[in-house]
């Protein structure tokens, strides 16, 4: 005997499962279009300047970290798909009492929620390095804080632009974030 109650009830679970359904389907979709129209910012932009084959010769300054010497790396970076940010592959040599030779990857972007340029390298010696970095003129700042055998150290990276295919850079750390002294100093030379 069917007296319709159990008809009616499935109906109207039907419906509100295509509800449901027809609701989800259609906030999937809306996010998918916004993710696709969306397109670099001016800042991001700025990073373009990295872009392409960079060599990099500098000294590493004596200092408690040992007798300092040479550093040099090769660079080759380029936009990821989507062009918000770039990535990086680097061959690096320096002093073997502050790591030595060794290959590292990076990835550099902006952080519109902090608006801060962000950068992550990873090397073959098993350091990640995250840094935050702004830009003033031609003048580019990025801090990091690094732990080298228990000691935190914060490290200052100041970038100057001499012209398109060129910049100076200046590696500083301090051990309270006042005092600063020079680690390294170079230059680096776009192919």
């Amino acid at each position: 005997m069917d007296d319709g109650i159990g008809r009616e009830g499935d109906e109207g679970q039907m419906m509100n499962r295509k509800a449901i359904f027809v609701s989800v389907w259609v906030l999937f979709a809306a996010c998918a279009w916004g993710q696709m129209s969306a397109k670099p910012g001016a800042e991001v932009k700025k990073l373009d300047y990295f872009v392409g084959s960079w060599t990099t010769e500098a000294t590493v300054a004596q200092g408690p970290w040992g007798a300092g010497g040479k550093f040099s790396s090769t660079n080759t970076t380029e936009w990821m798909p989507g062009n918000f940010f770039v990535q990086g592959h680097a061959d690096f040599k320096m002093p073997p009492e502050v790591g030595g030779e060794g290959k590292a990857t990076s990835i550099m972007g902006y952080d519109t929620d902090e608006n801060v340029y962000t950068y992550d390298e990873f090397n073959s010696q098993g350091r990640r390095e995250v840094s935050k970095g702004t830009v003033s003129g031609d003048t580019w700042t990025w801090t990091s804080t690094q732990i080298y055998e228990g000691q935190e150290i914060k490290q200052k990276m100041t970038i100057k632009i001499l012209s398109p295919a060129s910049y100076s850079l200046k590696l500083e750390i301090s051990m309270d974030g006042t005092t600063w002294m020079t680690f390294m100093e170079g230059k680096s030379t776009k192919k």
